[in-house]
């Protein structure tokens, strides 16, 4: 559910108003984050490292107003809640899958719920329908990778956030994980994208 959002009103206005006469208004930040009690967390509670930081991501974002503006039918919105989006495959497979789940209930009940979705999951894509109150992740977990774009990014209204990672390395004892954030400038500053890892990484060592 979403409803009418007024940026006539909004602190924000002049740079959305300033990055609308942009063709391409987007841009990416990297940057790492501590993964390490994610890692102890998933090793004691036998959960999923990668739905885990899925569902603390979604949300910390979904903490925060800017990463739910989207544009729908030429207008600004405001989305309740955003979910998430993203790619997996399974060790026998090279052909990855994309899901769509709903971020619901704690983060073990979303992640063993979630789980048992895509464990038997065939078709491309699965899950809830296409829809602008999304967000994509991706993840190529065999690289260790310091930046990753995304395709596709043509459209100046399209607002929805990626976020991407690779393989989580060991640094002074640390187990560290450089996280790609794309967004649209337009709705989003850098000051939001640090404001939302700074959210994540808190999460992460309250686990």
């Amino acid at each position: 559910m979403y409803k009418s959002f007024d940026i006539q009103h909004w602190a924000h206005r002049e740079v959305y108003e300033m990055f609308t006469r942009k063709a391409l208004p987007h841009y990416l930040l990297a940057v790492n984050i501590d993964v390490t009690p994610l890692l102890e967390y998933k090793r004691r509670e036998g959960l999923s490292f990668y739905l885990s930081l899925i569902y603390l991501m979604t949300q910390a974002l979904n903490e925060q107003e800017n990463f739910r503006l989207r544009i729908v039918d030429g207008s600004v919105v405001l989305y309740d809640r955003v979910e998430p989006n993203f790619t997996h495959k399974r060790a026998d497979e090279e052909q990855y899958h994309i899901y769509t789940g709903r971020f619901e209930g704690s983060l073990p009940e979303f992640v063993t719920r979630t789980s048992a979705a895509i464990a038997h999951q065939t078709a491309f894509y699965a899950g809830g329908e296409p829809a602008p109150n999304l967000i994509y992740y991706s993840c190529a977990p065999t690289l260790d990778c310091t930046c990753i774009t995304n395709p596709g990014m043509s459209d100046p209204d399209d607002a929805i956030p990626r976020i991407n990672w690779g393989r989580y390395v060991e640094r002074e004892g640390r187990m560290i994980l450089n996280v790609s954030v794309t967004v649209n400038h337009r709705f989003v500053d850098g000051y939001h994208v640090g404001r939302f890892l700074n959210r994540v990484q808190q999460l992460i060592d309250s686990l």
